[in-house]
């Protein structure tokens, strides 16, 4: 493994902190994170420096440079995603949301929340999970090139297991999860191609388990959508 920075790593510690948690005080990030005081402050003066952070009267947040960096990922996939998602999430009152690949992580890249329920589910932008769990990591897995597979597999407990499940993503066209990365929640994602046969994201719908029966019935949908991001980005739509 290459060597890595320990003072880079606090810093990205102590940044993602506050995109989790919003404003906080100096001496509130050093007891969660258990890290002394003293470092905390330094490593915020840094960040505030270079506009990562931000003052507020609860404590430091996360900077306006963080926005102008995510707009940097994928912005053509993000831009043809978003107004789709909006519409899908829109239509049927449910939280949609976009992940890509980044190394064995499934990635938040884009999200809509519909606000029609009190009880939803919603992830943030950014954050990540292996792209073996959940219904949008493996309707993602199942379609990156083999290398990336056989990567994955060699590295899961169960290799066996996870690619019956993979197989079965071919054989159906979409992934359902349930209880896997959130309790109470369930998962239905699709694969967004780029080229027949393998996917550049994946596009999910995620309820909450009070509203799990019913979110097979939005399958033709979510693949509607999915064709239209396509289509968005390589004038046509891309199947399997």
């Amino acid at each position: 493994m290459p060597e890595t920075s320990k003072t880079a790593d606090q810093a990205l510690t102590v940044l993602l902190e506050l995109t989790k948690s919003g404003a906080t005080t100096p001496a509130e990030l050093a007891r969660r994170l258990e890290m002394n005081r003293t470092v905390v402050h330094r490593l915020l003066a840094t960040l505030h420096g270079r506009g990562f952070v931000t003052r507020t009267d609860a404590g430091y947040a996360p900077g306006a440079i963080l926005v102008a960096l995510a707009e940097r990922v994928q912005p053509e996939l993000r831009a043809a995603a978003a107004s789709v998602m909006s519409e899908l999430g829109g239509k049927i009152g449910e939280t949609a949301v976009m992940h890509i690949a980044d190394g064995d992580d499934a990635m938040v890249l884009e999200e809509y929340v519909a606000t029609g329920h009190v009880v939803r589910v919603e992830h943030e932008i950014g954050s990540r999970h292996p792209l073996a769990k959940g219904a949008s990591g493996r309707a993602l897995l199942a379609y990156l090139d083999d290398t990336a597979i056989a990567r994955v597999l060699r590295r899961s407990d169960n290799a066996e297991a996870l690619n019956r499940q993979l197989e079965l993503v071919r054989q159906l066209g979409y992934a359902l999860s349930h209880d896997e990365l959130q309790e109470g929640v369930h998962g239905l994602a699709v694969p967004v191609f780029d080229r027949p046969g393998h996917a550049l994201a994946s596009l999910a719908i995620i309820v909450p388990t009070t509203r799990a029966a019913g979110i097979s019935d939005h399958l033709d949908e979510l693949l509607a959508a999915s064709e239209r991001v396509a289509a968005s980005l390589y004038g046509e739509s891309v199947r399997a």
